[in-house]
């Protein structure tokens, strides 16, 4: 675990029950069974307090907002059952609010299999800069399902009846770095598995480095351009908003 340490930037109080730390790539965000090596499991070792917590899954106890492991950035663990519950309500609601950051290169077609033809307000070939909602449903894709794609009404029936309920929508912003690589400014209030690096791939702005959702990158290891860098929600006990984040 010394190898890939995480880093606190906030400790829990009585008043602000709740850890944010910053995980490295290459960290699993929770562990698999109870003392796998995980940002998780590193915290609970500094504050056993965590463990008393219990959540959806029983091993992650108050871990509320994961990343993927081979993504760096912002973590969230609730210290206290209350923070929890209140917390569930707050994505529920669409106030916990989520900001990642990717270097992506911008693709004249759709490489993979399974996507839909992307959104009105994006012409694949064109569209180059802006701001941008990407919005739909997903379902499961490839073995075992371990990719995602999205759904839409236009989609086969197929697709549509193997999709999720809900929509979700990611805010893309787009600023040129050269003429074929640009970073995206994404935002989401509700999230779902790959969601941001799926629909960013969707539009045509695959992430630099993604290997599941970028055709180009094949079996080169060059480390995906991927951050979660900022997250916001209301207070437990006042009308405060509260902002973490990372550069």
């Amino acid at each position: 675990m010394a190898d890939l340490p995480i880093r606190i930037l906030h400790e829990a109080t009585k008043i602000e029950p709740f850890i944010v730390l910053h995980k490295p790539a290459g960290l699993a965000s929770a562990p698999l069974k109870e003392g796998d090596e995980s940002a998780y499991t590193q915290a609970a070792a500094r504050y056993p307090a965590l463990n008393a917590v219990s959540g959806r899954k029983a091993v992650e106890h108050g871990l509320v907002h994961r990343i993927d492991t081979a993504t760096e950035g912002i973590v969230l663990i609730a210290a206290s059952q209350d923070f929890y519950a209140h917390i569930l309500a707050a994505q529920e609601e669409g106030k916990f609010i989520k900001t990642y950051w990717a270097q992506c290169h911008h693709q004249g077609k759709q490489a993979l299999q399974g996507f839909p033809p992307p959104p009105a307000a994006v012409k694949i070939n064109s569209w180059r800069e802006g701001t941008v909602s990407v919005c739909s449903r997903f379902r499961p894709y490839g073995a075992k399902g371990r990719e995602v794609r999205p759904v839409v009404e236009s989609s086969g029936r197929a697709a549509l009846n193997k999709a999720v309920d809900c929509t979700y929508t990611t805010e893309v912003e787009l600023r040129p770095l050269s003429d074929d690589s640009y970073t995206a400014t994404c935002t989401i209030r509700k999230g779902y598995r790959h969601q941001v690096r799926c629909h960013l791939a969707w539009i045509g702005f695959p992430i630099i480095g993604d290997k599941v959702y970028n055709a180009d990158v094949q079996d080169r290891d060059e480390g995906v351009q991927f951050k979660a860098t900022e997250i916001s929600f209301p207070d437990l006990y006042s009308d405060k908003i509260l902002h973490y984040r990372i550069d």
